[in-house]
């Protein structure tokens, strides 16, 4: 995941999303996470859940897949 360098409007953005919807969504995903860590099987979905809360807070400007 790779973070390019966001502009003016695309930071008022991310904050305009993260008091919007960012916060809970990602709460919703933490919460997730800490249910499936609860299990050796959940592990890795745990860990992918920790990663999708860090991109509901602040989502404007990443990537998904990096560009090679």
């Amino acid at each position: 995941m790779t973070i390019s360098a966001p502009g003016r409007s695309a930071t008022l953005g991310n904050i305009v999303w993260l008091l919007l919807a960012g916060w809970w969504l990602a709460l919703g995903h933490l919460i997730t996470a800490i249910l499936l860590a609860i299990t050796i099987i959940g592990l890795p979905f745990a860990w992918a859940h920790l990663k999708l809360a860090g991109m509901a807070l602040w989502p404007i400007g990443k990537m998904i897949v990096p560009i090679e």
